[in-house]
This record gives C-alpha cells, sequence and structure tokens, in this order.
C-alpha cells in the first residue's frame, strides 16, 4: 500500500499539534522531508477524511491538544505497538540470539563459515565456482557469532540501524537490503581472505552506507547521525591500515565491511527516491 500525502508545510513550521493528534489516535503516518518541505504521510486512506479535519483545525488555531493516556500506565502495550511496526529488525535480532545458543550447544554450524571450503585461493577468480557456492551457503555466515560480544556490537547497530530503515522504507526495502548487502559482503569476504568468517558486521555497514548517502544525497532525514558514515568510514580505513602494517591486528573481516558499505552506497544511489501517492481531492 502506497504512503498517502496529506499536508505539505515549510521546514520551520511546527508541525508537533498534528502529529501529537495521529499519535494520541495510533494512526500510522511518517513525516519526512522533501526539497526542503515537511511532507505527512499516512498509511490508511481510511483516515484522511479525520486528519484532514484536524488540519483545517489546527490552520484556523482551533485544534485542541489530545487527551493522552500517561505512557507510564500502558509501557507494554507500547512496546508491542513499536515492535509490531519492525518485524524484520525484531525477528533477525532474536533470530541471531537464538542460533548464538544454539552454537554453544553444537558444532554443526561450523561449515556455515566456510562456505566453498576446498576452492579458495584457486577457483577465487572463477566465476562459475561463486555460483555453485550457492545463495543460501553465502548468507549463512551472516547469522553466526563467534562470541557474545561479537554479537552484541553487531546486534546494538542492527537495532539501530535496521529499526531506522524499516520505519522510514519499510520492511520489504530492509529485508532486500540485508540480503544484498550481505551477499555482496561476503562474497568480497571470501575473494579477499577465503573462507572461515561470520557476522552481520557487513549488512550493518550496508545499512549505514544507504543511510548516510540517503542523508546526503537526498536530504531523508533518519534518526541517526549524519556524521555517522564519514566516522565509521574513517574507522574501517584505519583498521585497514593496521592489519595492513600488522596482520592480523585486529582480526576484522575487512573484505565483508567494505564489500557491504559500497554496496549499501551504490544502493542508495541508484535506488529512485520514493514518491508517495497524493490522495484524489
Amino acid at each position: 500500500m502506497e504512503a498517502l500525502l496529506v499536508l505539505v508545510a515549510g521546514a520551520t513550521v511546527d508541525l508537533s499539534p498534528i502529529t501529537q493528534q495521529l499519535w494520541a489516535h495510533r494512526i500510522a503516518h511518517r513525516v519526512v522531508m522533501v526539497d526542503g518541505q515537511q511532507h505527512i504521510y499516512l498509511a490508511n486512506p481510511a483516515d484522511i477524511p479525520q486528519v484532514r479535519a484536524w488540519v483545517e483545525q489546527w490552520r484556523e488555531g482551533q485544534l485542541d491538544a489530545p487527551e493522552i493516556e500517561p505512557v507510564s500506565t500502558r509501557p507494554l502495550v507500547s512496546l508491542i505497538l513499536m515492535l509490531t511496526r519492525i518485524p524484520v529488525t525484531l525477528g533477525v535480532s532474536v533470530l541471531l540470539v537464538l542460533i548464538f545458543g544454539w552454537m554453544q550447544l553444537s558444532t554443526d554450524w561450523l561449515p556455515w563459515v566456510r562456505p566453498g571450503d576446498g576452492l579458495w585461493p584457486d577457483q577465487r577468480l572463477n566465476f562459475a565456482a561463486y555460483l555453485d557456492i550457492g545463495l543460501l551457503a553465502w548468507l549463512k555466515p551472516l547469522l553466526v557469532h563467534f562470541s557474545l560480544m561479537h554479537l552484541v556490537f553487531n546486534g546494538m547497530w542492527w537495532w539501530i540501524l535496521g529499526r531506522n530503515v524499516e520505519q522510514h522504507d519499510g520492511s520489504r526495502m530492509l529485508l532486500l537490503l540485508t540480503l544484498l548487502t550481505g551477499l555482496v559482503g561476503n562474497v568480497a569476504q571470501w575473494w579477499y581472505s577465503g573462507p572461515g568468517f561470520g557476522g552481520l558486521s557487513g549488512v550493518t555497514l550496508g545499512l549505514l552506507g544507504w543511510i548516510g548517502w540517503r542523508q546526503y544525497q537526498r536530504k531523508i532525514a533518519y534518526s541517526v547521525p549524519p556524521m555517522l558514515l564519514p566516522v565509521m568510514a574513517g574507522w574501517l580505513l584505519l583498521t585497514m591500515m593496521g592489519d595492513t602494517l600488522v596482520p592480523g591486528l585486529t582480526g576484522i573481516a575487512h573484505g565483508a565491511h567494505l564489500g557491504g558499505l559500497i554496496s549499501g552506497m551504490l544502493l542508495a544511489t541508484v535506488w529512485p527516491a520514493r514518491r508517495p501517492a497524493t490522495p484524489n481531492t
């Protein structure tokens, strides 16, 4: 379902009276910057008449503040509502924890981190070898984390960045980005240093590339500091320099990180800006 435009206002206009009404009545909506102006979009066409009425009252200075039940009295409901809006972010987070627990009880995951074992380095430049390994084998390493700290660090960034993408661009976009940046990152890592790698960090760098580049190029307002992309890119270069001077210094999968970051930025460059539909008047 396409988002529906109900209001366009200048960048400095205070839209909080409208958004407070929307939140109070649990109306799904988004406020985004488009060409220097604030746009409010709705997800459900059935909400348009009521929202238009509020907009008219707001313009006339007659919109009363909504009666909002204190959040402290319904924290569980608020949490559940928030989680239902980010099913992919939540689902992957739970899956990572479950797989980490399984890894403590079994060694069946070991082949997951060695896709194409026996093909590298002789077949590194053979395109057919990459096809023979198979899509599932390329993606399985994304789910494996070698320590609790590894899981916590990647899980934290996944939660922050994945939730931002899912809230702004939708669940299907987040899933597509995860699969594409994960695939590119793992293929790059295999080409760079062979089998024996795991973790979601290539995907999180890919999501950061997507968010950061769309913030810079499309002026889309994600809840992530715009300086995070250049800072993390600088950190990536520093770690690569460190491992070049002292091999094995960081133990970081540079191929996955660089492949994920670049693929995320490229997708942000070529993917068309979303232009939600305007409702008929």
